[in-house]
C-alpha cells in the first residue's frame, strides 16, 4: 500500500466531487463543513436535540461535553484499487474537538461523509459552514477490489435518522456537573445561613433541656438516697460520740 502524492491526487480529479486544486494539502484533500448538523443537548445552552440546517456561511457551536455529527460539503468516490483515510484537521482538534468515528473510508465508497464528533474541552468550539474541517488521503490498494471486497449499499447523502436515534437525552458534561454542584453548594449555604436563628434557639432549647434533666437526676438520687445518707452520719456520730467518751 503507497499513499497518493499531491501530484496524483491532483491527477484524480473523479475521488471528490466539484474537485478544487486549491483544496490540496500537501498530499491530502481538504473537505469542508457541510449544510447540516445534529448536537445532542447539555441543558443549558443546547435545550434540544435535533438535526439543523446551516444557510452558506452560517456558524454553530458545539458545548463543552458534548457530541455531533457533521457532514462534509463534498462527495467523495474512493476508486476500487483504493482506500482512503480520514481525519479532522490539526486546528479544530487543538481545540479540543475529537473524532470518535471511524478513520477509514472503503474501496468503492461513493457519497458524503459523515464524522462522530466530541468537545472535550472546557469552552464551546464553533464552526462554521464551509469551513476547512476535515482531511483526506487516499492510498492505493495492491490491486483492484472486486465483490465482495468493495463498499456495499449506498453512501451517506447527509445525517441519516438512523445515526441520531437514541440520542435524544440530555448529557451533562463534567463542566455542566460542576456548575450544578456549585449551584447546590451555594443553595445549602444560604438556606443553612437563613436558619441559623432557629438552628441557634434550638440549640439553646436542648442545652437548656439537657441541664434539667441533669439535675432532676441528681435531685432525685438525692432524695432517693437521704434517709440512708442521714442513717450513716447519725451512725458516724454516734462512733465518734462513744470514742470521746471513753
Amino acid at each position: 500500500m503507497s499513499f497518493w502524492s499531491g501530484e496524483t491526487l491532483r491527477a484524480n480529479p473523479s475521488v471528490v466531487e466539484e474537485f478544487d486544486e486549491k483544496q490540496i494539502d500537501v498530499n491530502a484533500y481538504n473537505l469542508r463543513m457541510g449544510d447540516s448538523y445534529f448536537r445532542t443537548a447539555d441543558g443549558s445552552v443546547v435545550k434540544e436535540a435535533k438535526k439543523l440546517k446551516l444557510k452558506e456561511g452560517e456558524a454553530f457551536t458545539i458545548p463543552p461535553g458534548q457530541f455531533a455529527f457533521l457532514v462534509s460539503k463534498e462527495s467523495i468516490s474512493v476508486p476500487p484499487n483504493a482506500m482512503a483515510f480520514i481525519s479532522m484537521r490539526t486546528r479544530i482538534k487543538f481545540e479540543g474537538l475529537i473524532n470518535v468515528s471511524g478513520f477509514h473510508v472503503d474501496p468503492g465508497y461513493k457519497g458524503k461523509l459523515v464524522y462522530s464528533v466530541y468537545n472535550a474541552s472546557p469552552s464551546p468550539i464553533q464552526i462554521c459552514e464551509g469551513d476547512n474541517l476535515f482531511k483526506i488521503w487516499f492510498a492505493e490498494l495492491d490491486q483492484t477490489s472486486a465483490a465482495p471486497y468493495v463498499f456495499k449499499g449506498e453512501g451517506n447523502a447527509d445525517i441519516g435518522n438512523d445515526l441520531v436515534r437514541g440520542m435524544s437525552q440530555e448529557i451533562f458534561s463534567l463542566q455542566a456537573l460542576a456548575v450544578k454542584m456549585r449551584e447546590l453548594e451555594a443553595n445549602m449555604n444560604q438556606k443553612l445561613a437563613e436558619q441559623k436563628p432557629v438552628i441557634d434557639n434550638l440549640t439553646f432549647i436542648w442545652r437548656a433541656v439537657q441541664l434539667a434533666i441533669l439535675a432532676a437526676l441528681i435531685l432525685a438520687f438525692l432524695t432517693a438516697a437521704w434517709p440512708s445518707l442521714h442513717a450513716a452520719g447519725e451512725a458516724l456520730l454516734n462512733y465518734i460520740r462513744s470514742k470521746i467518751g471513753n
